[in-house]
């Protein structure tokens, strides 16, 4: 027999919580200094910077970026799935460089590997932020300029999910402690006393 289910919160003395993809308001450059601290202490023997630190390196013509190095860029951003809280809801795509030097042994192997070594960091990652985890896109290799000789560099792409700007509910939610249920037609506050626990009622319902 098909059962239908409504489901009540008990909101308790949550913590309140603009929506549940982000529970804090965010910036670009808020998240950029968050993944950048994330891989210094993830890999302390390697350099982070972002893009600009590496184009002044090619404008100077000096090449004394110290290796290896993980250069960091926002390269896009583009229209994410709307959210009910009236925020720009945007996926940002990420390009991490992975830069290593030519003349060591094994340079090949050892620019993939650190490459899958921060593919597999950053997937997932929030960075110390309350948002979304990142998702792994791509790694491949990746051809820097002529003036930057004797490297090895490959580029992993990532996206994270975001929203911008303030919550129309900012203040007013609360993060639900927990969940009642009761079977249709018995549901409605007319029928309080009809719910249940979720965690009592869930081997009823009928498997996805």
């Amino acid at each position: 027999m098909l059962k239908f289910y409504n489901t009540m919160y008990d909101l308790g003395a949550g913590t309140n919580v603009d929506n549940l993809v982000q529970a804090e308001e965010i910036t670009i450059g808020a998240l950029h200094g968050g993944i950048e601290n994330a891989l210094r202490e993830a890999f302390p023997t390697v350099t982070v910077c972002d893009y600009d630190a590496l184009m002044q390196e090619q404008a100077s013509g000096s090449n004394e970026l110290n290796l290896p190095a993980l250069v960091l860029s926002l390269a896009s951003f583009e229209n994410d799935v709307p959210t009910a809280t009236e925020e720009l809801a945007i996926k940002l795509r990420w390009e991490l460089r992975v830069v290593c030097s030519q003349s060591v042994q094994k340079a090949d192997l050892n620019v993939r590997e650190l490459a899958a070594r921060v593919s597999t960091f950053i997937h997932n990652n929030q960075f110390g932020c309350k948002i979304m985890g990142a998702k792994f896109v791509a790694a491949k290799e990746y051809q820097l300029a002529p003036e930057f000789t004797g490297l090895n560099a490959w580029i992993v792409t990532f996206e994270q999910s975001v929203c911008l700007g303030e919550s129309c509910f900012k203040g007013e939610f609360q993060t639900p402690q927990k969940a009642y249920a009761s079977m249709a037609p018995e549901i409605g506050l007319a029928y309080i006393d009809k719910y249940t626990s979720v965690e009592e009622v869930i081997h009823e319902l009928p498997a996805s």
